[in-house]
């Protein structure tokens, strides 16, 4: 059935994509469990920040009225009648003419509004000498001055890193909703293929796929479901196939026009439905894409460099969308360095390097290598632009560049 589909284009095959990805699924899990993925609803607070009125440094808790004509030749001069330390706050009022002691982040005693700092201050026994005084009101945290009970603290589709862990911490939530991970499975076919370490004989070829994906998925924020290595085997690919739990199967490898290639006769034997194989680009022309249910199903090229620009540019946004977040893609833009064309009678996705220019922002070089069978097209670039055929970028115009997931920083 897929080999009577016709050829699509690039943007066919993205809005084919896009027409199929199921929605993403949410659960309920402690805040350990949902570092490092997206909040599935907002989060409102529930209690104020801070909680209670407290003190921004180490000094003295005072009234304003007491020390409002302060000066280092004229000194307020205090009676101290206590101390409000951090977790073991004054009890009592503080009254005209006396002061407390006060450490940063202790509660201010009643009667008081204000804090000088211990630099501001003379101290002899038990009484404090005020040097000096800005403003009614200094140094003092006031309660809710951050937020209140029912603010917004965090958007819906927010990463949970360690800055909104110590948020949700500092207010009491430690369970919450987040988006389910999306499972992506990878199945790399080829008899000629052997493991890394492994003999290898002069027939064989090491595979890079399985280490690149794996990596690939799990820098786009998926879970790695199953990973397989199967012989072009009919059978085999069928039985891997059939026995995969995930919401998105990769396999690489088998999805062009021989005798070996057997993933999409697989893949509809055990009930996907084929949407599209083969897209007019340049690498990666028999892509192929099939669903079952809530399930889609990649075929990508089994060359190494088609496969991962296969994965970058149309299985990446639909990992980040299963994720809870937008379909798409990292992108930057920059000012081309000298003209790019493409020659090619298909769409192309030229890799290119990015160098940054402190007062011009970015510019982008065409890879010298780009060979879809060099490896080094990928772990020398930082990303790539799609020009159509017979496209071309003049010198200093400007272009969007899809990033890679695993790219350095550009120098």
């Amino acid at each position: 059935m897929s080999d009577r589909l016709p050829m699509i284009s690039v943007e066919e095959a993205l809005q084919i994509i896009k027409d199929n990805i199921p929605a993403p699924t949410a659960r309920d899990c402690s805040l350990e469990d949902a570092i490092g993925r997206y909040l599935a609803e907002d989060v409102l607070a529930p209690e104020p920040s801070p909680r209670y009125t407290n003190s921004a440094m180490d000094g003295y808790g005072v009234r304003w009225e007491d020390v409002c004509d302060a000066a280092p030749n004229s000194p307020a001069v205090l009676t101290i009648v206590g101390e409000s330390q951090a977790g073991v706050p004054f009890t009592g009022s503080v009254r005209q003419g006396v002061a407390i002691r006060i450490s940063t982040g202790a509660m201010l005693a009643t009667g008081c509004d204000t804090v000088v700092r211990v630099e501001d201050t003379e101290e002899r026994s038990d009484i404090v000498s005020i040097l000096a005084v800005k403003k009614k009101g200094q140094d003092v945290r006031f309660l809710g001055e951050e937020f209140q009970k029912g603010d917004l603290l965090l958007h819906k589709r927010t990463k949970i890193s360690a800055p909104q862990a110590a948020l949700l911490t500092s207010v009491g939530i430690t369970r919450m909703r987040v988006y389910t991970p999306c499972r992506v499975a990878v199945l790399v076919t080829g008899s000629e293929l052997v493991t890394a370490g492994e003999s290898i004989a002069a027939h064989q070829i090491r595979d890079s796929n399985m280490i690149m994906l794996q990596t690939a998925i799990q820098e786009t924020g998926g879970a790695l479901a199953d990973c397989l290595r199967i012989s072009d085997d009919e059978q085999a690919t069928q039985e891997a196939i059939g026995g995969t739990e995930a919401d998105i199967i990769l396999c690489t490898g088998g999805v062009s026009v021989g005798k070996h290639d057997h993933v999409k006769d697989a893949a509809e034997a055990n009930g996907f439905c084929p949407l599209f194989w083969r897209i007019r680009q340049k690498p990666g022309k028999p892509l192929y894409f099939a669903r079952k249910g809530a399930t889609l199903l990649f075929g990508l090229p089994g060359n190494p460099v088609s496969a991962f620009m296969c994965f970058a540019h149309y299985v990446r946004p639909v990992i980040t969308a299963l994720n809870g977040l937008p379909f798409g893609w990292p992108t930057v833009s920059g000012e081309v360095a000298a003209d790019i064309t493409n020659q090619e009678k298909r769409t192309n996705m030229i890799r290119v390097q990015l160098t940054w220019r402190p007062h011009g922002g970015y510019c982008i070089t065409h890879a010298e290598k780009q060979g879809s069978h060099m490896l080094t097209s990928l772990s020398e670039a930082d990303g790539y632009i799609i020009l159509g055929p017979g496209q071309a970028l003049k010198t200093g115009e400007r272009s969007d560049v899809y990033r890679y997931d695993f790219r350095r920083e550009p120098v």
